[in-house]
């Protein structure tokens, strides 16, 4: 099988999967869309086919291109997978900047209300930081289940 990114790669194969986006076409309707030469459009066709990002559906002496959604399953599990991992580090930043600004808020609101606030800043920081936990888990949760999905269609 063909890596669906290295598929994805050449320009002429993302055009035709956009116009495969809007509705399943002939090889000559693709040349008419994309203005790609009958050479082009094979050429990126076979390496769509391999990848499992295209399907043809043969009616007699005619082939009908679509999208098929084997291959583009491969490729939300992976982005799920690297998603999710990224977004503990990014929970992390969001909750740092968050603080910062709870605080400068603080303050603003100290000085021109004239009144001291009691607020536990650490406190507000750690419900935050609960929050986008809870916020990572639930992506991690997400994410399997697309892998689980992924894997019960193969079978």
């Amino acid at each position: 099988m063909t890596d669906v990114f290295q598929a994805l790669a050449a320009p002429q194969s993302r055009r035709i999967i956009e116009e495969l986006a809007g509705e399943p076409k002939t090889k000559a309707a693709l040349i008419k869309s994309t203005k790609l030469t009958d050479a082009s459009v094979v050429k990126h066709m076979n390496i769509l086919l391999a990848a499992k990002l295209v399907k043809v559906e043969k009616k007699g002496r005619t082939e009908t291109y679509s999208l098929n959604r084997v291959g583009f399953t491969e490729a939300a599990k992976w982005f799920g997978k690297v998603g999710s991992a990224n977004l503990g580090a990014r929970a992390d930043d969001l909750a740092e900047t968050l603080a910062e600004f709870g605080n400068n808020l603080k303050s603003w609101l100290e000085k021109k209300l004239d009144i001291e606030l009691d607020l536990d800043s650490e406190k507000a920081g750690k419900e935050i930081g609960k929050k986008l936990s809870e916020a990572k888990q639930s992506a991690k949760k997400a994410a399997k289940q697309v892998k689980v999905k992924g894997k019960t269609k193969k079978s």
